[in-house]
């Protein structure tokens, strides 16, 4: 009977950290894949969306970095979300 209680947690150990690690190989490719979709979306940004993406963009990045993937991304689509919005112009 313990035979099989160790071959079952071993079971779960492997397949739990196996899954973990792919969770931060998924992580790590959203952000770099939402890094890349911010930078070709400020190609085409004005100055003042710009300006006001930086901050959250900067975050994203180094959440990512940190290995708080969630984090980051959630700030890299708030960035995309600033520059891809469209600009406030007064009406003439």
């Amino acid at each position: 009977m313990k035979i099989r209680h160790v071959l079952i947690a071993s079971a779960a150990l492997a397949f739990g950290s196996s899954a973990l690690a792919q969770e931060e190989v998924q992580g790590g490719q959203d952000c770099a894949a939402l890094q890349a979709q911010y930078d070709q979306a400020a190609a085409a940004a004005s100055a003042e969306q710009l300006s006001t993406a930086k901050a959250a963009r900067d975050e994203g990045e180094k959440l990512c970095s940190e290995g708080k993937t969630a984090e980051g991304s959630a700030k890299l689509k708030e960035a995309i979300s600033a520059i891809s919005a469209p600009t406030q112009q007064p009406r003439s």
